[in-house]
């Protein structure tokens, strides 16, 4: 049960690492740069305390239905229509193998900085829908521990960075705009599957999906908690708690505890959907 609790007057801010998984890293589905983004990553969480710090991670089963090699005749990289179990058709992304439940390469690279008090949300659990989100899976059918977490602990700003920029990473980010945090993304601590070469185009993209795009050297932006202001967000916490109440606990997915980084409340040992 969900214990009660009365908005905060400031909001806190967390931290969102996407998918810094080995297949990513130097892996199947290896995305360049990738220790880059860990090594600023971990400089990013050592200049500023965020009040929460999230790691997703795909964990899918070993027929996923994002793996080439589980649809006959597919084309690696290609997209193939795929029909979900309520009749909804969606293009996929054919991917390489990759972060596959407890095999080596789904394991969180080992020079990436964990610490005992984050938060490990695993999503793409379900054999028969992607999910790029740390939220939601890619047809909003189902929802992870993400916004759960997010709400009971206070959070209003969250910054998301990971791999790949141009898949899991922002769709994350949109998706916690579309939740009503404040969203940015720090293009600095990612990397992407296709660079984008103009970074204007990026920022227009993201920023039309109410994203900002920041460095980490910005990080983190201030915000002016005076007057109005502060009633606007006060009103905003009351709100996410009124809809959190009332959530029902079923839409929610059992995130995996994350290895030797199980936290009590959240992480489960357990893979399943409930």
């Amino acid at each position: 049960s969900l214990k009660l609790w009365s908005p905060p007057l400031r909001g806190k801010t967390a931290l969102i690492i996407v998918d810094l998984q080995n297949d990513f890293v130097t892996g199947s589905l290896k995305v360049g740069e990738g220790e880059v983004a860990i090594a600023n990553t971990n400089e990013l969480r050592k200049a500023f305390k965020f009040d929460l710090i999230a790691h997703t991670r795909d964990w899918h089963p070993a027929d996923h239905c994002s793996f080439w090699d589980n649809h006959v005749g597919a084309v690696m990289y290609s997209e193939k229509d795929l029909t979900l179990p309520d009749g909804t058709v969606t293009s996929q992304v054919m991917w390489p193998r990759h972060c596959v439940q407890h095999s080596e390469g789904s394991q969180f690279h080992p020079k990436l900085h964990i610490e005992d008090s984050d938060v490990v949300v695993s999503k793409g659990l379900r054999t028969e829908v992607d999910s790029y989100s740390g939220f939601f899976d890619n047809c909003k059918g189902s929802e992870t521990m993400m916004r759960r977490i997010m709400f009971e602990s206070g959070v209003t700003q969250v910054y998301v960075v990971g791999l790949a920029l141009d898949f899991c990473v922002g769709w994350t980010s949109q998706d916690a705009a579309s939740c009503g945090f404040e969203s940015y993304l720090v293009s600095d601590c990612a990397r992407a599957v296709h660079p984008e070469p103009n970074h204007e185009k990026l920022v227009a993209d993201f920023a039309a999906k109410g994203v900002t795009v920041v460095h980490s050297s910005q990080v983190p932006l201030q915000r002016n908690f005076t007057g109005e202001t502060a009633m606007k967000l006060a009103r905003k916490l009351g709100l996410w708690r009124d809809e959190l109440l009332a959530a029902s606990r079923s839409q929610a997915q059992t995130p995996d505890g994350g290895p030797a980084k199980e936290h009590d409340r959240y992480n489960k040992d357990d893979c399943s959907d409930v």
